[in-house]
């Protein structure tokens, strides 16, 4: 169980580059485009630059509850993903700290 968790933590722990990118990347958009922070939705960052990330999305369609997705995608990118970082990290930790 000590090492699934630890993977859990790790793993939490291993993506916060990864999510600080998306941030930054997020915040250039807002800054050289006509988006605003709150009007820069997951959905249109997917859209517009991650499109190979598109039929992941839509497979996430075919298997969730479409309401909560739609939800869940016009979240604000720059906050959300603030938010995820900050929360990932800090279970990562949370999680090492618990099971040493």
């Amino acid at each position: 169980m000590n090492t699934l968790l630890k993977i859990i933590a790790y793993f939490c722990i291993g993506t916060t580059p990864i999510q600080i990118i998306v941030v930054l990347w997020g915040i250039q958009v807002v800054i050289s485009s006509d988006y605003g922070i709150f009007s820069f939705s997951n959905i249109e960052f997917i859209k517009n630059y991650l499109t190979l990330v598109i039929p992941i999305v839509d497979w996430f369609y075919s298997w969730f509850w479409n309401a909560w997705l739609d939800f869940v995608f016009s979240l604000p990118l720059i906050l959300s993903q603030s938010l995820k970082a900050i929360f990932s990290t800090w279970l990562g930790f949370w999680i090492l700290k618990k099971i040493n």
